[in-house]
């Protein structure tokens, strides 16, 4: 039968020297070698890559910073000579937009900054941070009223705030936050 490929089954008996082997515990194992890691000479590991620099960010700040500079004078004081009610007033409620833009990121931040006044806690700093987002919309409206129709200047004019506010919300995280 063999020799047609036919296996023939034929059950084995496990020793009984083999079976004691594998229910006693094992000896003593020896003890592993640990390598010693080598000494790192030079320069310091990068941060992770998951966590962005503060410098960097720190960067776009100043980035943010004289790209509202160059909207205000290249963009809205040429435009703003056209509304009606005059180009300092419209100026005027520009740089108050920009004074709000600034103090609101820092009220609501307030708690997370290691140079804060002691004057102010948190909560009264967000309670402020509250009626000052609405002066903000409300100077917004007034950008839009003042612009009549200039829909550049009204762009133009939120885009300067805008980026206020977000540059000095960079600012305040890559400066002033503790580790």
């Amino acid at each position: 039968m063999g020799a047609q490929g036919e296996w023939e089954e034929v059950a084995e008996e496990p020793d009984a020297e083999t079976e004691e082997a594998y229910d006693q515990e094992p000896a003593e194992a020896e003890a592993e070698y640990v390598e010693p890691e080598p000494v790192r000479r030079g320069r310091p590991a990068a941060a992770p890559v998951g966590r962005t620099d503060r410098s960097f960010l720190a960067t776009l700040s100043g980035l943010g910073f004289f790209i509202v500079a160059l909207l205000l004078v290249l963009g809205v004081w040429p435009l703003a000579s056209n509304v009606p009610a005059g180009a300092p007033s419209f100026t005027g409620i520009i740089v108050i937009g920009l004074i709000l833009a600034a103090i609101i990121p820092y009220l609501w931040m307030l708690d997370d900054l290691r140079i804060r006044p002691r004057v102010l806690r948190k909560s009264h700093a967000r309670f402020l941070a509250g009626p000052l987002i609405g002066v903000l919309a409300i100077v917004l409206f007034g950008l839009f009223n003042l612009s009549t129709g200039n829909w550049l200047l009204a762009i133009l004019s939120v885009l300067v705030v805008a980026v206020t506010q977000g540059s000095v919300a960079l600012f305040l995280y890559s400066m002033l936050w503790e580790e």
